[in-house]
């Protein structure tokens, strides 16, 4: 399956070819200052199956630090944002919302020590990130 994404005003567009690795809801300080949301929803794949398909000469990338690769992407046109470039962790997180064909099924909250709108979903609650991802693997109580 090809899954298809575009920024909101449609100058950028991208596809990730395959089923997402995890659908989530994250509750981090850098997505909620990011998104301006209590909450976001990202879609994570690895990054060499998400290709920009038209656009690309339209994308913004921003970095916290000076990496060669990664970052969030933004389109230039609209300021829509697109994704995110986790290259460290070799994932690319496309927000949920920019998903046209997707049916968004969230398996955990991600970095839930730092909610600021609890959610009651009965979903797993992890502190921070699976120690696979560097975290610590602990879950929080609904």
């Amino acid at each position: 399956m090809i899954y298809h994404a575009q920024c909101s005003f449609g100058a950028v567009k991208l596809e990730a070819e395959g089923e997402p690795l995890v659908q989530c809801y994250c509750h981090c300080n850098s997505c909620r200052s990011r998104t301006g949301s209590p909450i976001s929803a990202p879609v994570l794949w690895p990054r060499t199956q998400v290709r920009f398909t038209s656009g690309k000469d339209k994308l913004r990338r921003y970095l916290k630090n000076n990496l060669p690769e990664g970052g969030v992407y933004s389109c230039e046109v609209c300021n829509g944002l697109v994704g995110v470039d986790l290259a460290g962790a070799g994932l690319f997180d496309i927000f949920a919302g920019l998903l046209s064909d997707l049916d968004f099924k969230p398996s955990v909250h991600l970095n839930y020590e730092n909610a600021v709108l609890p959610i009651r979903d009965g979903l797993p609650k992890l502190k921070d990130m699976p120690e696979d991802w560097g975290g610590s693997g602990e879950f929080l109580a609904e």
